[in-house]
């Protein structure tokens, strides 16, 4: 797995990894599309995209979201804070074979067939990439699987 995916991997699991302080998103289950894009200074942008069946299994473990649900991340989560569909809060993620965390801030809205958020990741692996990288995703959920 390249830096890309690892970082890609890291933005959509963290946002959607199960636990007790993070509240689960308001989405359907069925088929969902998901474009991101990763921004990275001297490196420029790169775009991912992709489809993927969400099952309600899937969103009772908060995981819903969640592109690459296997990605091997440890998250903890604070600053949370919920304003009607808008979720914003802090993820520090350990990742297998990386010796420093990786700081996440989130700002995201969702509803039962939309997801839009932006992420800005420190530390982890993006010290080797410039030390800051911003990610944004969009989510639309397309029907039944």
């Amino acid at each position: 797995m390249n830096r890309f995916h690892i970082a890609a991997a890291a933005f959509l699991t963290a946002a959607t990894s199960a636990n007790a302080q993070l509240p689960k998103f308001d989405t359907q289950p069925g088929k969902w599309s998901y474009t991101t894009r990763t921004e990275i200074p001297g490196l420029g942008s790169i775009p991912m995209s992709f489809e993927q069946c969400v099952s309600q299994k899937d969103i009772d473990e908060g995981k819903n979201l969640s592109g690459q649900k296997q990605a091997g991340m440890d998250c903890a989560y604070s600053d949370v804070k919920v304003n009607g569909n808008r979720y914003q809060f802090t993820a520090t993620c350990k990742m297998k074979d990386v010796a420093e965390p990786s700081v996440m801030t989130y700002d995201m809205t969702a509803t039962s067939g939309q997801m839009d958020a932006k992420m800005t990741m420190t530390g982890g692996t993006t010290k080797a990439l410039g030390g800051k990288m911003n990610m944004t995703m969009s989510a639309k959920r397309l029907g039944a699987c």
